[in-house]
């Protein structure tokens, strides 16, 4: 099983939905709901497989860095794989959504630093154990 890390360590996630959260003064989702950034500790999903019964489990990091040709590529990719963020931003009107987006881009334009690709390392968790 895999999850990403802690939202501090995945940026391609954390990032933007900060930027939303900030933008649409959304409070952040109650301890324990489900999402991608969920179960960010190596504690949490090892405990996952031994509540599921299986034994002998390990946990290990990886890093995955996505690249981007621009914050405005991000911005579209995001757009696409994280439905969480597109329901949070729905009930909100047209113009509100689109100016969320425009500050995402700009927040990756801010973490990309000098020129226009985007690179963002992040955390991962792989785990396995005997069933």
């Amino acid at each position: 099983m895999a999850r990403w890390g802690s939202p501090d360590r995945v940026p391609f996630l954390a990032i933007p939905m900060r930027t939303a959260m900030q933008r649409l003064q959304a409070p952040p989702p109650p301890p324990g709901t489900p999402g991608p950034l969920s179960r960010p500790t190596p504690q949490a999903l090892g405990g996952l497989l031994e509540a599921a019964g299986f034994s002998d489990e390990e946990v290990e990091e990886a890093e995955v860095t996505f690249e981007w040709q621009s914050p405005e590529e991000f911005t579209s990719f995001i757009r696409e794989i994280a439905p969480p963020l597109t329901a949070m931003m729905a009930s909100h009107p047209q113009e509100v959504q689109d100016e969320t987006w425009a500050a995402i881009t700009e927040a990756i334009r801010d973490s990309a630093g000098d020129g226009e690709e985007v690179r963002l390392a992040n955390l991962v968790l792989l785990a396995a154990g005997r069933a």
